[in-house]
């Protein structure tokens, strides 16, 4: 039978049942009906009487409980720009916009293999995959004459780096981790390659593979942050030539390894316990759009054209693209993380947008440090780093373009336990391997003639302990006042967001007034 609707603003009638009446009271509850509604107020009937029961929640099933976990960790779904979200809601995309993904990822594909077979084939260089490396001179060998010699034994063949980059390559390109977060610990710890190496084979695949990922992002239209790109880059361009000439030098292949684990450590330590907040409100761009007074909250002077730089915002996202550039210029990676510190703990922006703002951020600062390795410093690009990017570069530009797009749709929290999972690893890793605590570990490391030029405390293990403490503690110290100046900063954008709202408020009840 069909109801009938009610006529004008007359209330609907009462729906009664066979046991009740309109001027019947209620019927009590019988005493398992009374316990479920004390337990479940949901479970109370509106009508008050007691002819039907709600029917109690299901418990859910392990199988559903999975799919529902992964459906909300794993399937979350992509934050792209306001623009293409309107034409997926309207049904209007065109074809390059609803084949974005697939075209995304097969341009920068088949550019990098074209040239790639093209070079393997004309000079027949498949040997490249396993020829042995002997450029590492890790041991040391006592001659009759007493004098000690380095040997060049070693059994590491390329092709150990492109099983490693498979799983490097998607890291980089999913999380704020860059390429050589895992390419630096496994060349430096594992196959005992010179830290100079394997930071200019870091510069050299992430130009490749990162920039491959930063051109999905952008043709998907992922939502980035363009002011901390905008900045950091800036930044990023005059610590990582800063850190090349002034820097790396001068920081012995120990110090190198461990200094980048504890730095990385620390923040992956101070990402947790922030993410332990549950329910914590967060961004998604460091200037909203529609709420310019964010953004302007930061202005140092009262012109505009001033307030480009003398924004307090924008020095310290300066700030971190330099410190970040003096780490890469280092280890091949550090403005990612700086720039994703900076956006998470202090601006308190989603890690959905702030990781691939750091991919864009990672592809611009290490073309430019590739660049000028190759063509400003005097050594130029080591030979053997040209070895290990010849039998990579085919995989990553497959791996950090698919990892991005995995990446963008995946729950900010899954991104932030990527980052625990990978520095952990690292950090335990450098302790095993470097053994800081060793005077005959840091001694092996060293050059002959590097250790005679600056002397025997070159690698003192004492120092080299203490230093990386310090570094860990003093990078705990750091992004606990990013987070509690993130804390601070919440606030006041609050009340900011409150004040707009009441005038705008104010303006459109004053419009009203005006119209009647």
């Amino acid at each position: 039978c069909s109801r009938a609707k009610p006529i004008g603003n007359a209330p609907p009638r009462p729906r009664h049942t066979l046991h009740s009446s309109p001027s019947s009271p209620p019927a009590a509850l019988s005493p398992s009906r009374a316990a479920m509604a004390a337990r479940n107020p949901k479970h109370q009937d509106p009508n008050g009487d007691d002819t039907q029961d709600a029917a109690p929640v299901r418990k859910r099933t392990p199988k559903e409980s999975c799919l529902a976990f992964c459906s909300k960790y794993f399937c979350e779904g992509q934050r792209v720009e306001k623009e293409l979200q309107a034409k997926i809601d309207e049904g209007t995309l065109s074809w390059t916009e609803k084949w974005r993904k697939q075209l995304a990822m097969a341009v920068p594909f088949l550019l990098v293999h074209i040239v790639w077979w093209t070079a393997m084939i004309r000079w027949n260089s498949w040997h490249k995959f396993t020829d042995r490396i002997a450029q590492q001179q890790r041991f040391r060998k006592v001659l009759p004459n007493g004098k000690s010699i380095r040997t060049m034994h070693s059994n590491v063949r390329p092709w150990y780096m492109s099983v490693t980059m498979i799983f490097g390559s998607m890291v980089a390109g999913a999380t704020s981790e860059g390429g050589a977060s895992i390419a630096f610990p496994v060349m430096t710890l594992a196959m005992d390659v010179k830290p100079h190496v394997a930071k200019q084979f870091s510069f050299m695949i992430q130009s490749v593979g990162m920039t491959a990922a930063a051109f999905v992002i952008l043709y998907m239209q992922v939502r980035v942050d363009w002011k901390s790109i905008t900045y950091c880059s800036l930044g990023g361009a005059f610590g990582v030539i800063f850190g090349l000439e002034q820097v790396a030098p001068t920081l012995t292949p120990p110090y190198a390894k461990m200094y980048f684990v504890c730095w990385a450590g620390s923040f992956a330590a101070s990402l947790y316990f922030l993410n332990r907040i549950h329910g914590r409100k967060v961004y998604l761009v460091v200037d909203p759009k529609h709420l310019p007074e964010i953004w302007a909250m930061g202005d140092l002077t009262p012109y505009w054209q001033l307030n480009l730089l003398l924004n307090w915002k924008a020095l310290i996202l300066l700030g971190a693209g330099f410190i970040g550039g003096i780490f890469t210029s280092i280890a091949g990676s550090g403005i990612d993380i700086c720039s994703f510190s900076v956006l998470t703990l202090l601006f308190r922006v989603s890690e959905k947008t702030a990781t691939p703002t750091s991919v864009v951020l990672m592809a611009i600062n290490t073309f430019l440090a590739m660049c000028y390795c190759k063509w400003m410093m005097r050594e130029g690009l080591e030979q053997l780093a040209w070895e290990f990017f010849c039998v990579c570069a085919p995989i990553v530009v497959v791996g950090a373009p698919l990892g991005s797009v995995l990446g963008s749709y995946v729950h900010r929290l899954v991104l932030a336990a990527f980052v625990y999972a990978t520095d952990f690893v690292q950090l335990i890793g450098a302790l095993i391997v470097v053994q800081p605590w060793s005077r005959e570990k840091c001694t092996k490391e060293l050059a002959p003639a590097k250790e005679m030029a600056l002397g025997p405390d070159t690698c003192n293990p004492t120092h080299l302990c203490w230093s990386s403490a310090a570094i860990f503690v003093c990078g705990l110290i750091a992004f606990w006042v990013m987070q509690w100046a993130g804390e601070k900063l919440i606030q006041r954008n609050t009340a900011t967001e409150k004040e707009v709202a009441e005038r705008e408020k104010l303006k459109s009840a004053e419009d009203v007034g005006d119209v009647a």
